[in-house]
């Protein structure tokens, strides 16, 4: 009911800008982990907090942990599994037991693969490798970035990926990936 109360007043001040609202509360909403600028802001902010200083002032990441990075800041529940896998390396029987489901889900997100394709093609990123590194329009993912924080948004997708630079990822988790 409330939900239906505030929607006619979002209709109502739409309207009342010449807009023309579709309102049908009966339709799931699309997920945010579909929403462009939604994975941009998430893209932006794991390279931000993760990447590394290179060669003149530029930074990198490899893009396989980018993708698992950013993999996880969207699904935060997935942090104590990322621990225990992380905690299982160097254990051959445990980390035979390594979470599959995570692997396939991951290796599956083609949403990623298509943000990070769009970020090359403006220049924030070029690849070299298996790492992309920061190109010639780089501002734009530290904007992206800037933004979120000035004005608080996802701050739980923020807390997880700040949450994973304390768990070791290794190359081993990535190989293949």
């Amino acid at each position: 009911m409330a939900n239906d109360i505030a929607l006619e007043t979002l209709a109502g001040l739409l309207q009342s800008g010449r807009a023309q609202p579709v309102v049908n509360p009966d339709r799931v909403a699309p997920s945010a982990v579909y929403d462009l600028h939604y994975r941009m802001f998430i893209v932006a902010s794991a390279f931000e907090i993760h990447a590394r200083p290179y060669l003149l002032g530029q930074r990198r990441i490899g893009a396989s942990r980018l993708k698992l990075l950013q993999f996880v800041a969207v699904r935060p529940w997935l942090v104590p599994v990322i621990r225990k896998w992380s905690e299982a390396q160097g254990y051959a029987q445990q980390s035979v037991l390594s979470p599959q489901q995570l692997r396939r889900g991951f290796l599956g997100d083609e949403m990623h693969d298509d943000v990070v394709a769009f970020l090359v093609a403006r220049g924030a990123f070029y690849r070299m490798d298996a790492h992309l590194v920061t190109g010639v329009n780089a501002e734009l993912l530290k904007r992206l970035y800037s933004t979120g924080i000035e004005h608080t948004l996802f701050s739980t997708a923020l807390q997880v990926l700040r949450e994973l630079i304390d768990i070791r990822i290794t190359n081993g988790m990535l190989e293949g990936w």
